[in-house]
């Protein structure tokens, strides 16, 4: 058996499924505890096995659980796509062929591996591919499903009005549209059915007051699988470059994701894709949100 190693953060674990449907065989993936709701229910994956390596900074005695978690496991490979130390590391003990990126995020991830693949891509699912030795441009503008979930009904869904998701929240403050863009924006599209998912406090009070000065506009906190129904059952997802934005890009739902300075992390647009960018600096930390006018995100919306 084989695994694929991707710990986090959520929008990399999603972009890394572009690469299940080509393999041509089901594979373990070893992914952080608080991401495994992501990869649940996937018809590509043999199992998920979750693992708590994040928590594990904060623990010393769940450090070495872990580690005996990891030297439980015998896989014939495993991928390493997160390319850190952490990674290497733990998936070192769990197999005797560990295949890695020659040039990982951290180099001395490159201790432990046993095959090292050159990475030349320049978006993150070009990369990925490029650790199994893939080359499929095609895959990177289409793609079929990638997400899965335990199906549901919800009672926020407009029959009548056209169904638009706004993700609001970001990891990085430098990666949020400001509310009074989203403010504008929702009231630009005050014939239609808004929903804002929130995953925090900050996310809940920055909805609030969207949902405060807008008519038109519902929030709602969901767990992950709860999510990736919903995105799948609406007409538009319109979002920041973060996690759940990507989710609608996985399952083909129309989608508008805003770049401010992460084109990095960019996929190319297809039929169902569309981005909106004010900048090709690749800078973190650099404010340019704020830039990005409402009256081009309406033209992109006018484009599906």
């Amino acid at each position: 058996m084989e695994a694929i190693i991707k710990l986090s953060s959520m929008g990399d674990i999603v972009h890394s499924c572009a690469v299940l449907p080509i393999l041509g065989r089901k594979v373990d993936f070893i992914v952080d505890d608080s991401f495994k709701e992501i990869l649940n229910y996937n018809k590509y994956i043999n199992n998920v096995i979750p693992v708590k390596l994040r928590a594990a900074k904060k623990d010393k005695s769940l450090f070495w659980k872990e580690l005996q978690h990891f030297r439980k496991m015998n896989y014939e490979k495993i991928y390493d796509l997160q390319g850190l130390i952490k990674s290497a590391f733990f998936a070192n003990f769990a197999t005797k062929n560990l295949i890695g990126y020659s040039n990982p995020k951290e180099k001395i991830a490159t201790w432990f591996y046993d095959k090292k693949i050159e990475s030349t891509k320049f978006s993150a699912i070009g990369r990925y591919l490029e650790l199994f030795e893939i080359e499929n441009d095609e895959l990177l503008r289409n793609h079929p499903q990638l997400l899965f979930y335990k199906d549901r009904d919800f009672e926020i869904l407009s029959k009548t009005r056209k169904n638009i998701i706004l993700i609001i929240g970001g990891t990085c403050e430098y990666r949020k549209l400001p509310n009074e863009k989203w403010i504008e924006l929702a009231n630009s599209l005050s014939n239609e059915n808004i929903i804002i998912p929130y995953a925090d406090e900050k996310e809940k009070k920055d909805a609030i007051e969207i949902q405060g000065q807008t008519k038109n506009v519902q929030i709602v906190n969901f767990n992950l699988n709860d999510i990736k129904a919903l995105i799948s059952k609406v007409d538009l997802l319109i979002g920041n470059d973060t996690g759940p934005t990507f989710m609608a890009w996985a399952n083909n739902v129309n989608n508008i994701i805003l770049h401010g300075c992460t084109i990095y992390n960019k996929v190319l647009e297809n039929k169902y894709s569309k981005s909106i960018e004010v900048s090709n600096k690749i800078q973190k930390g650099l404010k340019l949100m704020d830039k990005i006018n409402v009256a081009d995100i309406l033209k992109k919306i006018d484009e599906f």
